[in-house]
């Protein structure tokens, strides 16, 4: 019961710290900034305490060491509706050291009925792909190649004209992205720097590492569209009790800008990213 109850309280104080209240989607990121003038409001919060049923035999995964630039993660999906959560993906984050580089690849699998009981469709949206990166504060990509398809598991072929290749890089003042014979260019100057989505999550890792108290940048998001006036900043450091009688110190970012829900990010003491939390969705770290 006490293990039960530690549980609760983490995914309680997830909410609260995540700042999000539970407004209609237009309502969001004017709800986001009154909250520091208003407090948290306990009873509107944005609370983990859905994904608690689906947590109950999760165990943290505890390791001794992490690396920041080679790496190896796996976390799981969760949609949130009303009171209720339901898994529906996972994503997995890979990356090395290549030359001065950093070296990413990822896959992101959606099923399509979201995780609902009752829904037929047992296929999945997927995307992957590899991404080459500066190594520096906002893993600047560039150039990348994605394949994204509908189809049973990463392994299965697509189903009939669902599965599309797209290549990209930044380069003299523009982004460019082939996809077959059509090519794509839009005008980026670097200026600020770049990002991308995926990317973020290694990005809150090396701001923890660094003690680095806020970033701004542009967003590459779904490797099609840049947004603008993005802000990654530290908020807090926050004590958890992660069970077997170990306490942890996570750092919690939050990310704000132009065309992006807000988004939190949990990163434990090995700077590790754990918990990310982004409107109706989550993701948790496989333990």
């Amino acid at each position: 019961m006490e293990k039960q109850q530690d549980r609760r309280d983490f995914l309680k104080k997830a909410g609260i710290v995540a700042g999000l209240v539970q407004l209609p989607f237009v309502g969001w990121s004017a709800g986001f900034s009154t909250l520091f003038s208003e407090g948290v409001k306990t009873t509107k919060e944005f609370s983990l305490l859905k994904l608690d049923k689906l947590l109950t035999d999760y165990q943290f995964p505890f390791i001794s060491e992490f690396s920041t630039t080679s790496f190896s993660t796996r976390y799981s999906q969760y949609n949130l509706y009303g009171s209720n959560a339901v898994r529906a993906g996972e994503l997995s984050l890979h990356s090395l050291i290549n030359g001065e580089n950093l070296l990413f690849d990822f896959a992101s699998s959606r099923l399509a009925n979201n995780g609902i009981k009752g829904r037929n469709q047992i296929f999945k949206y997927i995307l992957s792909g590899s991404v080459q990166c500066e190594n520096n504060a906002t893993l600047s990509p560039q150039k990348w190649k994605v394949a994204t398809k509908i189809a049973l598991s990463e392994e299965e072929a697509a189903f009939g004209g669902t599965g599309i290749t797209t290549e990209g890089e930044v380069k003299n003042g523009e982004i460019r992205i082939k996809s077959g014979n059509k090519l794509i260019r839009k005008q980026y100057s670097n200026n600020p720097p770049l990002s991308w989505k995926w990317g973020l999550l290694a990005v809150a890792q090396k701001m923890a590492e660094a003690s680095a108290p806020e970033l701004q940048f542009a967003l590459l998001d779904e490797f099609d569209t840049v947004y603008q006036n993005q802000k990654m900043r530290f908020r807090r450091t926050v004590k958890i009790d992660c069970g077997n009688d170990r306490r942890i110190d996570f750092k919690v970012f939050e990310l704000t800008g132009d065309g992006v829900l807000p988004t939190v990010y949990w990163v434990d003491h090995l700077n590790r990213t754990v918990f990310v939390i982004c409107g109706m969705e989550a993701f948790v770290l496989n333990g």
